[in-house]
């Protein structure tokens, strides 16, 4: 077949890689590309156009908040996928559970204005969901790199690439539904009904369309669960496939004794020990961190508060760092533009001469908008560092067994979800100083 894939089974599974990490972060993306919407959300759940803040600083600064909850219950969530108890969970119920929790989220949201509550009522409905969605967010991270590590680099690219492009299609929608309909208090409300549909058609067809990878035959050949379960319905004893020069997963677990080729995914991971891979992805642990830090830490924090009040500047600001943010992860799927994993190091540090330029232009040093509009854009095309660093994880030379380059994908998870939560952290703190 054409484009580098050698069956259709190929490009379901590359499709499905790209909308699980569309799903990724689509709670996210809807909020923060529909800002008008959510900053006078207590508007809207109060049902009143008039209505005032019981909390003005919580509702000025909710992207602030909800980052900073969302990513906690994360960073809390994120180490429970190194137990035994989660990692004998099977790649099909993680995904089952992750994207239902996250897509409660988005139904919440959606369904406050419809139902009408007080303002209190609403935060402390909008924290417990984000609760629950976090933690649904950071298993299924969890869980896509898991089911990536043990394939080509390519479908690592592909699920990077879907998360950024998650950004452009919300961006993208939000902006031609603005365009289209007027600047009203009821306009906004409409526009948020048909946004945050979409992006709960978007995350049910992701759904399906995982639940249906142990149907694929690509998935199947090199993804452990989906191929032992082909061959429990065939009734051939997995044991007896298996290569016997295949390699063995270190450390003790209930997949003790079998090869790796006769072990589930569940099993593999179960089977192998953390901290010696931590040991040897090092480097790309400290990159990934550092990366993910400032990005989060910028955006949306740092973004926003340049000008609040004009209409369309925050939603094109956010547009022009997806559209950035999805050219620099798709270039990761070129392996010509790979750069040295230590001039990555290098390159993660030079990025936080970006904080410098936001702080003037919200200051107004750098009056306008053309320099905001440019800087975001910029900060998104040099975000591939992070995602070059995920894609780099799992193939670390020193990384043996398919048990260790599984581990290797969740730990660079957590790895992630810890530098935006302490992103986060310091953005609310110093959003509190900014005018």
């Amino acid at each position: 077949m054409a484009l580098g894939f050698s069956s259709a089974g190929e490009v379901y599974m590359y499709a499905t890689c790209i909308l699980l990490g569309v799903s990724l972060l689509m709670p996210l993306n809807a909020l923060v590309s529909a800002p008008r919407f959510m900053v006078d959300y207590y508007k809207y759940v109060s049902g009143k156009e008039d209505a005032e803040p019981n909390l003005p600083f919580f509702w000025k600064n909710i992207f602030t908040f909800y980052n900073v909850v969302s990513l906690a219950s994360q960073v809390i969530a994120g180490p429970t996928v190194l137990t035994r108890a989660a990692r004998r969970l099977s790649l099909s119920v993680r995904f089952a559970l992750s994207i239902t929790l996250m897509m409660s989220e988005v139904f919440v949201v959606l369904m406050m204005p419809v139902i009408k509550v007080p303002q209190t009522v609403a935060i402390v409905l909008l924290c417990l969901v984000t609760i629950f969605a976090g933690i649904g967010k950071s298993y299924h991270e969890a869980t896509c790199y898991v089911l990536v590590a043990s394939m080509p680099s390519k479908f690592m690219s592909a699920v990077m690439f879907g998360v950024s492009l998650c950004g452009v299609i919300t961006s993208t929608l939000q902006c031609i539904i603005k365009a289209s309909m007027e600047d009203t208090y009821e306009s906004v409300l409409t526009q948020s009904y048909i946004y945050f549909s979409l992006g709960l058609l978007i995350m049910a067809g992701t759904l399906a369309m995982a639940l249906c990878l142990r149907y694929n035959s690509y998935a199947q050949e090199h993804v452990a669960e989906y191929r032992m379960l082909k061959l429990q319905e065939q009734g051939v004893d997995a044991e007896s496939q298996n290569d016997e020069n295949e390699p063995v997963a270190e450390g003790k677990g209930e997949g003790e004794g079998k090869s790796e080729g006769a072990m589930t995914t569940a099993e593999q991971l179960t089977a192998t020990a953390v901290m010696p891979v931590a040991r040897i992805i090092r480097m790309m642990l400290v990159t990934v961190f550092c990366g993910f830090f400032l990005t989060l830490f910028i955006f949306p924090s740092l973004i926003i508060p340049i000008d609040r009040d004009h209409n369309w500047f925050a939603t094109i600001a956010i547009l022009l760092y997806n559209c950035g943010d999805a050219i620099g992860r798709f270039s990761t799927s070129f392996k010509c533009v790979w750069p040295p994993r230590r001039a990555l190091l290098y390159a993660t540090f030079a990025r936080f001469i970006f904080v410098l330029p936001f702080m003037l232009c919200i200051y107004q040093y750098i009056p306008g908008h053309v320099g905001p509009y440019i800087f975001s854009f910029l900060l998104g095309l040099t975000n591939c560092v992070g995602a070059m660093s995920m894609v780099y994880g799992p193939i670390t030379p020193g990384l043996e067994t398919a048990g260790q380059k599984l581990m290797a994908g969740q730990l660079m998870g957590i790895s992630l979800l810890s530098g935006i939560a302490a992103a986060s952290v310091l953005a609310m703190i110093v959003v509190v100083f900014l005018p």
